[in-house]
């Protein structure tokens, strides 16, 4: 059902494809044609908060168009690099200074490659896009799908009731699943958050494992598959594949690809260091200096250099001051850096 004052989802997606040339085959599915046409709006900018709702109505309304959607979205996936190198011009490299870099959007694919020959492209590029892997340029399907998100550098604090607050760091999604005076379910996509809870029981998932606090605090991290929990005040219960933990106050733990780990004593400072917008970097090898600081600027830093990934670097940083880290490296470990359009920069 749409909602009230938001266009209709179907009519904005005839909307679309009567504004722009019909270059798409002639023979594709018109559910898969919307899906490209919505992909396309979406990535060059065109789209209205209530655009965007409309889009997600549109997707929710089947699993037909829920798995158009994702087939769209891996197309364009796979062909925003190639996209991005023919706007250079014949494969030629561009050396420009990392303030202006900073600047430039990312390259996008037109829509004749996209729809006229994207299907074909896609399945071409399979080797190309494992040598150069998107770039996180754009937001993921369920990040689209998060009631709270925020972009790269940013942070948002978000009250769910008097009892229940988040803060978010960078790169972060949150859907909220269930509410009510007595309970509260919440999941994070991806990202970090310091949450905080009063005396309804909250329940918070992330990958495969869930959370249940009850007058507490604590920051969870979710990359992918790998979560990180530190209790900072009171007592949590983490529950992951049938394997139950207590944790209480500084104690953290951790979960993913390798199972459930054990809770280890932790210092809150060092985790809730960027509440308060720094970065601290403790004997950290430099591969995993780079992975953060990639959370926090928009573009990607790319590590070429594996004997400089695992030098030992220490520093603190200020979050609005994340490309210092680059002109550090340069001078510390004799690296040269070569900055490409869209924020991304090349560490050799």
């Amino acid at each position: 059902m749409t909602m009230q004052n938001e266009p209709n989802p179907m009519n904005l997606a005839s909307m679309t494809m009567a504004a722009i040339p019909d270059d798409i085959p002639a023979d594709l599915d018109p559910v898969k044609r919307e899906a490209y046409d919505w992909i396309v709006r979406f990535m060059a900018g065109q789209m209205t908060p209530a655009d965007i709702a409309a889009m997600k109505a549109w997707y929710r309304q089947s699993p037909t168009h829920e798995a158009a959607y994702a087939e769209a979205r891996r197309v364009w996936t796979s062909l925003g690099p190639i996209a991005s190198e023919s706007r250079l011009g014949s494969g030629r490299e561009q050396v420009i200074p990392i303030t202006r870099a900073r600047r430039m959007s990312p390259a996008m694919p037109s829509r004749r490659m996209f729809l006229g020959g994207g299907l074909a492209a896609a399945a071409a590029s399979v080797a190309y896009v494992a040598v150069r892997p998107p770039l996180d340029l754009w937001p993921s399907y369920s990040e689209l799908m998060a009631d709270f998100r925020t972009g790269a550098g940013e942070r948002r604090q978000v009250s769910l009731s008097d009892q229940v607050s988040l803060d978010l760091n960078t790169r972060t999604s949150i859907a909220v699943r269930a509410q009510s005076a007595e309970a509260t379910q919440i999941e994070v996509l991806s990202g970090e958050a310091a949450i905080s809870t009063g005396a309804p029981s909250l329940t918070v998932v992330a990958a495969d494992g869930r959370v249940t606090a009850t007058n507490a605090e604590f920051n969870l991290r979710c990359d992918g598959a790998e979560v990180s929990i530190t209790c900072l005040k009171g007592r949590l219960d983490v529950l992951r594949n049938g394997v139950a933990m207590t944790l209480t106050e500084r104690q953290q733990v951790s979960y993913g690809s390798q199972g459930m780990g054990m809770p280890a004593a932790i210092d809150p400072d060092n985790v809730t260091s960027w509440q308060h917008g720094v970065l601290t970097f403790d004997a950290t090898p430099v591969d995993q200096v780079v992975a953060e600081i990639n959370r926090y600027r928009p573009g990607r830093i790319i590590l070429m250099n594996g004997d400089i990934g695992r030098r030992l670097f220490n520093a603190r940083i200020k979050v609005a001051e994340t490309d210092k880290i680059i002109v550090q490296i340069v001078h510390i470990f004799g690296a040269k850096a070569r900055a490409l359009p869209g924020g991304v920069v090349l560490l050799s």
